[in-house]
C-alpha cells in the first residue's frame, strides 16, 4: 500500500505540476506589474479626485470597494492597454523615432544593455523559428540507424543546388534544451522524412528532451474511425434486433 501511495502521488505531481508552474508564474507577473503601476495610477487617480479614501476604503467615483491600498488589476489592465497601443504603432510604423530612441537608450545603459540584448535575441529567434519552419522531419544523423528530429526551412536554390547530384532541402537541427542554437543540413529529398506533427508540437519534444511526445495522427484517426465503426455496428444490431 506504501508504494501506490508513493505512486499516486508523483503521478499526482506530474499531472498537476505544470498548471501549478502556471498559476504561479501568471500570479508572479501580475502581481509584479500590478504592484508596480497599480499604486501610482491609484495616486493620480487620487489626485483627480475620480478616487476617494474614507476609513482606508477605497471608492471609485462614489462606488464602494473592497479595496485599501490600491485599485487592484487597475496597473495589469493599464499594462495590457500600453502593450497593445505600442505593437499597434510598430506594426503601422507610426512613432518609429519614439520607439528607436527608447531602443537605442537601453543599449547606452551599462550593464542593462547585456539584458536587453540578450533577451531581444531570445525572443526574435523564437519568434523567426515559428515563421521560418515550415514543417517537422525526421533525417538519418549523425549516421546511419540514427534519426533526429528537424525543422525544414526551405530548398536548396543556387550555387548549392548546382554542385549536388540531388535535389535537396534546407534542413536545421536545433539542440536540446536551447533549440534557438544547432546546425544547417542540406539533404536528399528522398533521405527526409516528413512527420505530421506541427512545429509547435515539435519544438516541444525538442525543448523538453523527448519528455513531450507528441500524439500519432494516424494512430488516432484509425482509433476514431474503429470507434465510429464500432458505433454503427451497435447501431445495426439494434436495429435488426428491433425488426425481430
Amino acid at each position: 500500500m506504501w508504494k501506490r501511495f508513493q505512486k499516486n502521488i508523483i503521478a499526482g505531481i506530474i499531472f498537476l505540476l505544470p498548471a501549478i508552474a502556471t498559476i504561479y508564474v501568471i500570479q508572479f507577473l501580475f502581481t509584479l506589474v500590478d504592484s508596480f503601476l497599480g499604486s501610482f495610477i491609484t495616486g493620480i487617480l487620487k489626485a483627480l479626485n475620480i478616487i476617494t479614501t474614507v476609513d482606508s476604503r477605497i471608492y471609485f467615483l462614489g462606488v464602494y470597494t473592497p479595496f485599501s491600498e490600491r485599485l487592484l488589476g487597475i496597473g495589469f489592465v493599464l499594462t495590457i492597454i500600453l502593450l497593445t497601443w505600442v505593437g499597434a504603432l510598430r506594426l503601422r510604423g507610426r512613432g518609429v523615432k519614439v520607439l528607436d530612441s527608447i531602443d537605442q537608450t537601453f543599449r547606452k545603459i551599462p550593464i542593462a544593455n547585456s539584458i536587453y540584448t540578450s533577451v531581444e535575441q531570445i525572443i526574435h529567434a523564437f519568434a523567426q523559428e515559428r515563421t521560418s519552419f515550415q514543417n517537422v522531419v525526421l533525417v538519418e544523423y549523425p549516421r546511419k540507424g540514427l534519426y533526429t528530429v528537424g525543422f525544414q526551412t526551405g530548398e536548396s536554390k543556387g550555387e548549392v543546388q548546382r554542385v549536388t547530384s540531388k535535389e535537396c532541402i534546407n534542413v536545421f537541427l536545433p539542440t536540446t534544451p536551447n533549440p534557438t542554437s544547432g546546425w544547417l543540413l542540406l539533404v536528399p529529398k528522398e533521405d527526409v522524412i516528413e512527420l505530421d506533427m506541427t512545429v509547435e508540437q515539435g519544438l516541444k519534444f525538442i525543448i523538453s528532451g523527448g519528455v513531450v511526445v507528441p500524439p500519432d495522427r494516424e494512430v488516432q484517426d484509425e482509433q476514431t474511425e474503429a470507434i465510429v465503426d464500432k458505433e454503427k455496428m451497435l447501431v445495426q444490431l439494434r436495429s435488426k434486433q428491433e425488426d425481430h
